[in-house]
């Protein structure tokens, strides 16, 4: 439980909203709680933690962005692209900030294998270990970023 949420607020917040469209949580139906512990499981699983899967993330997105709209080379088979976006969205958790829009487009053709990530997801997975709802646009996948993030994790 995210300290002062209870299932009914933290699903509220993570639903959709006017600056969240469609919301974190995709389809799922799943409780917040339960998302973030599935996904706890599989980095431990993975052999990685939130925080070391956010810093991997981190880097390949900025070094998108430094691209300037040029694929950029992370790995033999993994290309990433940044798309900019103008404005700021806030974090769905209260008092959490504010952060850039702009995605980057993590993928890997040759395996079908793909992650869009923005700022503000790499922040959900760091701090609170939110990974987002299944079929959300967002939603970062831990095996599929382990994957496409190797040696970086």
């Amino acid at each position: 439980m995210i300290k002062g949420l209870d299932d009914k607020t933290l699903r509220d917040i993570l639903g959709p909203t006017s600056f969240s469209a469609d919301g974190f949580l995709g389809k799922d139906t799943r409780d917040p709680e339960d998302i973030i512990k599935e996904d706890a499981e599989t980095l431990k699983k993975l052999g990685t933690t939130k925080e070391k899967m956010a810093a991997a993330l981190r880097e390949v997105y900025i070094l998108a962005e430094r691209a300037m709209g040029n694929p950029v080379q992370v790995t033999q088979q993994v290309k990433a692209i940044h798309h900019e976006a103008l404005g700021r969205i806030p974090s769905p958790y209260p008092n959490d900030g504010t952060f850039q829009k702009g995605e980057a487009l993590i993928e890997d053709a040759s395996a079908g294998r793909s992650s869009l990530i923005t700022p503000l997801a790499i922040h959900l997975i760091e701090k609170y270990g939110f990974f987002q709802g299944k079929e959300s646009k967002y939603r970062i996948d831990p095996e599929t970023a382990m994957d496409l993030l190797k040696g970086k994790t």
